[in-house]
């Protein structure tokens, strides 16, 4: 079984002259022990792939795992451990395979791009063209970067390419700063912080409570308290409410959702709640955000 978000895209003869354009952007969830891998259904053929042959693309894509383990292979022989936090680049015309664990699955997330930009990076030696994954680490930024390339991309708005390769190459300097300073990331405190975040994004729409959440990373929730603060400069409470403002602002955009539907998607104990809450962190009620963006 897996859960499935993703949209394939092409470019202008103008959007190649900026650089850099995105074909492809999407999320999946495999669950353990999976049917198949990847899943067929929806992908061109030029994406799916068969993992015991392998595959060659024609673009760079950047993969992020948030869960699970796996294998990256780069030839027949040699493979590489994957896990929760590593973000792996396929280059265009090498070959390469890659599955979860049967035993754990994973979520992944990707982007793919090409451009004489950052062809030029590699020649320039900015990437080891050895280096295929880069341990970045559990963040809670670069998933919502993934998710709004997601959201840019279903909407397909004008200079929309443009916007995309900004988030691609934001992701690449995320990727290449993370695991040259891997060293910082690694401390444990960190860590759990950056999985409470993701545990929060995941888990937003459903009713887990904050001591649930320090339970789950291993700590007591005073002192959960006092690093998600020190670390974000947010209480968790408070980062929770931005994250549900984010998401409220997004189902308004894209959805044909009533303002009730929403706040009850949201967990919110009332419409009311919802409207004032929303207006103290946006300037707007929900209706007069949705109706600014009619007009």
């Amino acid at each position: 079984m897996s859960e499935q978000s993703y949209k394939y895209l092409i470019s202008s003869e103008q959007d190649l002259l900026w650089g850099m354009t995105v074909n492809t952007v999407g999320t999946q969830r495999i669950s353990p022990m999976y049917d198949a891998y990847p899943p067929n259904s929806g992908h061109p053929e030029d994406f799916y792939f068969n993992p015991q042959k392998g595959r060659v693309l024609d673009s760079y894509q950047l993969i992020y795992l948030t869960e699970g383990s796996g294998h990256f292979y780069r030839n027949h022989d040699e493979s590489i451990e994957l896990k929760s936090g590593d973000m792996f680049m396929l280059r265009p015309h090498v070959w390469h395979s890659y599955f979860p664990d049967k035993r754990t699955g994973w979520k992944e997330y990707w982007i793919g791009f090409s451009g004489f930009n950052i062809d030029n990076r590699f020649r320039n030696n900015f990437f080891n063209p050895g280096q295929v994954v880069y341990r970045v680490g559990l963040r809670d930024d670069v998933v919502g970067l993934y998710e709004k390339a997601l959201d840019v991309a279903r909407k397909e708005k004008a200079s929309y390419q443009q916007y995309l390769a900004g988030i691609a190459n934001l992701l690449l300097g995320i990727m290449m700063y993370s695991d040259k300073n891997s060293i910082f990331q690694e401390k444990e405190a960190y860590s759990r912080i950056n999985k409470a975040r993701l545990i929060m994004r995941e888990r937003l729409t459903s009713e887990i409570s904050l001591e649930e959440i320090a339970s789950e990373v291993n700590m007591s929730y005073s002192w959960f308290r006092k690093l998600f603060k020190e670390y974000t400069g947010l209480s968790p409470a408070v980062y929770i409410q931005e994250m549900k403002m984010e998401r409220a602002k997004t189902m308004l955009s894209t959805s044909e959702l009533s303002i009730k539907e929403i706040a009850y998607i949201l967990n919110f104990e009332s419409v009311s709640y919802f409207s004032a809450t929303f207006k103290h962190r946006t300037g707007k009620t929900p209706s007069e955000y949705r109706n600014a963006l009619i007009r």
